[in-house]
């Protein structure tokens, strides 16, 4: 690889007047060709490059490719005898880039991965119905009565969370509202039906206080699941027992003893 110019001593761009334009430097091995650069360049004449103190030329003596600097030829051995100069340093805005398919289900907000389904049943006299959340607007929805999909505006209307229907939908007609991915900043946390267990349970997390009243019921309990072991001390008296729940099937055969007679203490007996 033939060059022109002086070889020694070599120039440095760090030292040049301002403004200063910024460098970096490489090492050639009389075998490499291709080089990273530290930013992102468009075109061979974004740079000038040196090697051994030597301008090249852009497009006939390398190239550049994003991130990689490609010479025609392999710059010889030398300590730190590349140097590349930016010349559009100022002003210029580094992009990273993601590789196609690399974001997950797991990187995207719950409020864009959960395509939320709101359903209603017409009463036969109302034209609104009230969604849960704010869409972004009317056509972020998916809106059908009995499976037929709608269209707005001619159908329907969106204001805030309300949507009105231009005619009253019959009486027991289903309503399904089908929200589409990025339609608000609410981040949502509903879960799927049946993604809860035991295992996602800690243990003690659902407390006497998590439990609507009369949501448990005698057939939502085991045979045998609850024993004097998962009851604490004190944790049933009369308050907790509807009136009637215990019959005399419950109750062991020395739970309850006769009371014990009166002995009248007479003195002088």
């Amino acid at each position: 690889m033939s060059y022109l110019g002086q070889t020694v001593p070599y120039y440095d761009p760090t030292n040049a007047p301002i403004p200063q334009l910024d460098v970096e430097r490489f090492n050639g091995n009389d075998s490499s060709v291709d080089f990273t650069l530290t930013r992102r360049v468009a075109f061979a004449t974004d740079l000038e490059v040196f090697v051994d103190n030597v301008q090249q030329e852009p497009t006939t003596a390398f190239s550049v490719d994003g991130f990689t600097l490609t010479f025609t030829e392999a710059p010889p051995t030398g300590s730190n005898n590349i140097y590349v100069i930016y010349r559009q340093s100022y002003g210029i805005q580094n992009f990273a880039t993601v590789s196609d398919g690399s974001i997950t289900h797991s990187k995207l907000a719950n409020n864009i991965r959960q395509m939320l389904t709101e359903q209603f049943t017409a009463n036969g006299s109302g034209t609104t119905i009230e969604l849960s959340e704010s869409p972004a607007d009317a056509n972020t929805l998916i809106v059908a009565l009995d499976g037929v999909i709608q269209t707005a505006p001619s159908n329907y209307t969106l204001s805030g969370t309300t949507i009105t229907f231009t005619s009253t939908p019959t009486v027991n007609t289903a309503i399904t509202v089908k929200h589409l991915g990025f339609r608000t900043t609410t981040t949502t946390t509903a879960l799927m039906a049946g993604s809860v267990g035991t295992t996602e349970l800690a243990d003690g997390s659902v407390t006497s206080a998590k439990i609507a009243d009369g949501t448990v019921i005698a057939a939502d309990i085991a045979a045998n699941a609850v024993t004097t072991v998962e009851l604490a001390n004190d944790a049933v008296n009369s308050n907790n027992i509807v009136d009637g729940a215990v019959t005399a099937a419950k109750l062991d055969a020395n739970a309850v003893t006769p009371p014990l007679p009166n002995i009248l203490m007479l003195s002088g007996m």
